[in-house]
């Protein structure tokens, strides 16, 4: 048996942190051939005041992007309601 016990950066408190501050990411893995943001998603951002946040190749383990990104869900959904739903980026993780 092995148990990975990961620390990390991405997490629920600094998905809070971040919402606070007013820097809060959608995380995204491209992998080697990230898509680049198109008008539709740079309208997004400024309305929602979330950024997109593609770690590329090498992204964290799947568990903090998981915790993160569920909890800018959340976040976003108690100030937006459902609205912001149909317009972000389908390949944000864990989004559906």
């Amino acid at each position: 048996t092995l148990i990975l016990e990961a620390n990390c950066e991405f997490n629920r408190d600094q998905a809070e942190m971040d919402w606070e501050t007013g820097t809060p990411k959608l995380l995204l893995v491209g992998s080697i051939a990230p898509i680049q943001n198109s008008p539709a998603d740079y309208r997004f951002e400024r309305k929602f005041g979330v950024k997109y946040y593609d770690f590329g190749c090498t992204p964290p383990i799947d568990d903090c992007i998981k915790v993160y990104n569920e909890r800018i869900f959340e976040l976003l959904d108690g100030r937006f309601g459902q609205k912001w739903r149909n317009k972000v980026r389908q390949d944000v993780k864990y989004f559906n």
